[in-house]
């Protein structure tokens, strides 16, 4: 009876040392990033000091801003503390200011980059490059309910697009100003890609709104190659949970590709882009991939 009870008081020590250990294991092995950490990899555009507060801004590529499509990044310091802000309240907005009038762009709310504490994240669209006269302003907002605690501006360069297509600005046959940009791929390969895009339409000057509902077909073809195409491509349809099209690319091989588009509303209706024929070899919107 002595021996079973030294037996049980064992294992329970034993049980006890390893459920300890388990949880010191998970302790130890969860990290949590530092601000610093969290831009790792990200380029600086800008860094905006008003009163107590400074708004970092980073890209996820290099170089400017450019035409079309643009993920932008923010971290916003309190500079008394020396702390960086989590579950900030951000806002920002994009103006074109030109010599005889002003106008907006297509562009996103900011959001928590998801497992980030400081780091947050949208998009812009930019609809124009900007010059030594006509330049875009944009305001960064940090408010706590109806109060602003801290407001900055920025008068960022904003780049011509070079190199491949991945934006069209268009007007339909509905007599509407739309904005299709290119996401991803942004590294194409070889087989199914997915392919993503933003579609906006214009309800005024400040005013861009996206487009629900509508398809954005898709046709890829190599002109460099007889202009073939490729099999099971799926066009792109909206995504009501990432608010964004998505559709699937099939590239079957290495070198240039014009992706042909069609753009049509809920109804089935062509509002910009033509079906590739014997006669029309490319259609009037299109995006471009070389790889």
């Amino acid at each position: 009876m002595r021996i079973k009870f030294i037996r049980t008081i064992y294992i329970i020590i034993i049980a006890t040392g390893f459920i300890i250990q388990l949880s010191s294991c998970s302790t130890y092995d969860i990290k949590t990033l530092t601000p610093q950490e969290e831009v790792a990899g990200l380029t600086k555009l800008n860094e905006i000091t008003k009163g107590d507060y400074t708004f970092y801004v980073f890209k996820k590529d290099t170089g400017s801003l450019k035409v079309g499509y643009n993920e932008v990044y923010i971290q916003l310091k309190n500079n008394t503390t020396g702390k960086y802000i989590e579950n900030a309240n951000l806002s920002w907005k994009p103006l074109m200011h030109m010599s005889s009038m002003s106008h907006a762009c297509p562009y996103s709310a900011i959001s928590k980059v998801d497992g980030a504490n400081s780091l947050y994240k949208g998009y812009f669209i930019f609809i124009m490059a900007s010059d030594a006269t006509d330049y875009w302003e944009v305001t960064y907002n940090y408010t706590n309910g109806t109060d602003t605690i801290a407001k900055v501006s920025d008068k960022p360069t904003v780049k011509a697009a070079s190199g491949k297509i991945r934006y069209q600005s268009f007007k339909g046959t509905d007599n509407t100003s739309y904005f299709l940009a290119l996401v991803g791929p942004t590294v194409p390969k070889v087989g199914t890609n997915d392919i993503t895009a933003y579609l906006y339409k214009k309800v005024d000057m400040y005013t861009f709104i996206p487009v629900e509902n509508y398809t954005v077909e898709i046709d890829p073809r190599m002109p460099d190659m007889d202009n073939h195409t490729s099999p099971n491509n799926v066009n792109l349809t909206y995504d009501a949970t990432a608010k964004i099209y998505k559709g699937k690319l099939n590239l079957s091989m290495t070198g240039y590709w014009k992706i042909n588009l069609i753009v049509k509303d809920a109804n089935g209706t062509v509002l910009k882009g033509d079906a590739i024929t014997g006669t029309t070899t490319a259609s009037s919107i299109y995006f471009e991939l070389e790889f």
